[in-house]
C-alpha cells in the first residue's frame, strides 16, 4: 500500500506538510527489507501509481495518453466491489483477545528443520499495471507466489487473473481500451541472498511482538500498524502463540473496530478489524481479516473515504486488497 499511500498524499487537495504519522511511514518506507527488485512482489500495494489519471469531470469516456500509447479508459476507474460486513457488536478488543486465547494452544505444526518459505496470494491495487499500462478500464487480479530462503534469497513469479467487471458497460469500456490483460501476462524472478540479513522467529509475548513489529521505532501508530502486519505475513510463516501475540497488540491498539464476520475474496469467513486513517493525505479505512480459528491473516482491503482528492474514483471504493491464500515453510 506504500504506493498508494504516497500518491494519496500528492493527490491531497489540502495538504499543509507531513504529518507526523506520515514521518513515520517515510521512516518504514527507509527499512531496508528482503525484496528489492522492482518487479519483485515486494509489499502489499508497492507498484507504480506514477499514472493514475485524474478525473475527467462529466465525461463517459476520455483518452489516456502515456509512453506505451493511447487507449479510452472510463472517466472513473473500475473497482472491486467492496465486501459485504455483517456487524457485531462485541467490542474489537474482546473478540480480539477471545481469539487470541482459542489460537495460542493450537500445536505449531511447521517443519523444524527448513530451507525455504512458500507465501501465495492474490492482489489488486488502484496502481497496478499490466505491460507497463495503468489499466482504469477493468480491475485485473495478480496471482504472486514467493518461496523465500532463511538468507533473504527469493525467487517469486507473478500472474495476471483474469479481469473483472460490476456490469456489461465496465466490460464493453476495458474492449474499446484494447481489452489489457485479456491474456494472462507471466513475470518471474530472483534475488541474491540480503547482507546481513538471515530468517529469525517472532517474539510471542505482546509486548516483544509490538517491539517486532514496530523494528526500532518508539512509537507505532495504528495506521502504520495496519501497514506492516500484513507485510509480516507476506514473509513470515507464523506459529500459533506469534499469531495470538499480533492479535493481542491489535486489540490494545487505539481506534481498531469490530466489522463483524465477513467472506473474503476467496470465499472464506473471517472475522474483520477496521482502522480509518489519513497517514497518506487521504482518508481512508483499512481492513484486516482473519480467521477466528487460526490466526491466520485471511485478507487486507483498503477503502478511500468521502474525500477522493483527484483520484479517479467514487467515494468509498476499494483502491487495493490482498487475500492471502497459503503460506508454509519446506523443508
Amino acid at each position: 500500500m506504500r504506493d498508494i499511500d504516497q500518491a494519496l498524499q500528492r493527490l491531497n487537495p489540502v495538504q499543509d506538510g507531513a504529518s507526523a504519522d506520515t514521518k513515520k511511514l517515510k521512516n518504514i518506507l527507509a527499512t531496508p527489507r528482503p525484496v528489492v527488485s522492482a518487479t519483485r512482489p515486494r509489499s502489499l500495494r508497492q507498484w507504480s501509481i506514477a499514472t493514475v489519471a485524474v478525473a475527467a469531470a462529466a465525461a463517459v469516456v476520455y483518452t489516456v495518453v502515456d509512453p506505451f500509447g493511447t487507449s479510452a479508459q472510463p472517466a472513473l476507474a473500475v473497482t472491486p466491489q467492496p465486501l459485504a460486513y455483517h456487524s457485531g457488536s462485541p467490542s474489537a478488543a474482546q473478540v480480539l483477545k477471545d481469539t487470541a486465547s482459542r489460537v495460542e494452544g493450537l500445536p505449531d505444526d511447521r517443519p523444524t528443520a527448513w530451507k525455504t518459505e512458500h507465501f501465495v496470494w492474490n492482489a489488486w491495487s488502484l496502481s497496478t499495471r499490466v505491460d507497463g499500462t495503468n489499466v482504469t478500464s477493468a480491475v485485473i487480479p495478480e496471482h504472486r507466489e514467493t518461496w523465500q530462503k532463511r538468507d533473504g534469497s527469493a525467487n517469486w513469479k507473478i500472474s495476471t487473473l483474469p479481469p473483472v467487471f460490476q456490469n456489461e458497460s465496465q466490460r464493453e469500456a476495458w474492449e474499446k481500451a484494447g481489452s489489457i490483460g485479456a491474456e494472462s501476462v507471466v513475470s518471474q524472478d530472483s534475488s541474491g541472498p540480503t547482507s546481513g540479513q538471515t530468517a529469525t522467529e517472532p517474539p510471542t509475548t505482546k509486548a516483544g511482538m509490538r517491539n517486532w513489529l514496530a523494528n526500532g521505532r518508539d512509537v507505532i501508530t495504528p495506521g502504520l500498524l495496519y501497514e506492516v502486519v500484513p507485510e509480516r505475513f507476506q514473509d513470515h510463516v507464523f506459529s500459533p502463540a506469534q499469531r495470538a501475540a499480533v492479535l493481542r497488540v491489535l486489540a490494545e491498539t487505539e481506534g481498531v473496530r469490530y466489522e463483524g464476520t465477513v467472506q473474503d475474496r476467496a470465499g472464506r469467513i473471517g472475522q474483520a478489524f477496521s482502522v480509518t486513517d489519513a497517514s497518506g493525505g487521504l482518508p481512508t479505512k483499512r481492513v484486516l481479516i482473519f480467521d477466528p480459528q487460526t490466526g491466520e491473516l485471511l485478507a487486507d482491503e483498503e477503502q478511500i473515504l468521502g474525500d477522493t482528492g483527484k483520484l479517479q474514483v467514487a467515494p468509498n471504493s476499494v483502491i487495493g486488497y490482498v487475500t492471502f491464500l497459503t503460506s508454509e515453510r519446506q523443508p
